[in-house]
């Protein structure tokens, strides 16, 4: 892994329910999205700037009934910011995301690092 400097981070991580938070789909669907939000903010205050995917909901709950996000715009628009990123960040039970396989994949391409700690992030910045 070459060095770079590390500001802008890509929280990757499952949000897609899998039964293994809650049997109930819509309550872990809302705290995968917490979890990855927590990261965010976790990196926001050790000095990184995140872009969380999973606050995408936001934009949802803000549309006009005549207004309409799919699928396909928000993945593009995940990429987009996951290409103008330093590195990723892979939360507990990525592996378990196509979307968050797909996003290594693409961050394995870009020749970005990931990591799955902020200590091993915060180390590798202050080596």
């Amino acid at each position: 892994m070459s060095k770079r400097t590390i500001y802008f981070v890509y929280v990757a991580g499952l949000l897609t329910p899998r039964g293994i938070k809650s049997a109930n789909p819509a309550i872990e669907h809302l705290l995968n999205i917490r979890d990855l939000a927590r990261t965010g903010l976790a990196l926001l205050k050790a000095g990184f700037a995140p872009f969380c995917p999973a606050l995408d909901f936001l934009y949802f709950i803000l549309l006009r009934e005549d207004e309409r996000i799919t699928e396909p715009m928000i993945k593009r628009f995940s990429k987009d910011w996951l290409r103008k990123c330093d590195a990723i960040f892979l939360t507990d039970g990525w592996e378990k995301s196509r979307g968050s396989v797909a996003e290594k994949q693409l961050a394995d391409e870009l020749g970005l690092p990931s990591f799955k700690s902020i200590d091993e992030l915060k180390k590798y910045t202050e080596d």
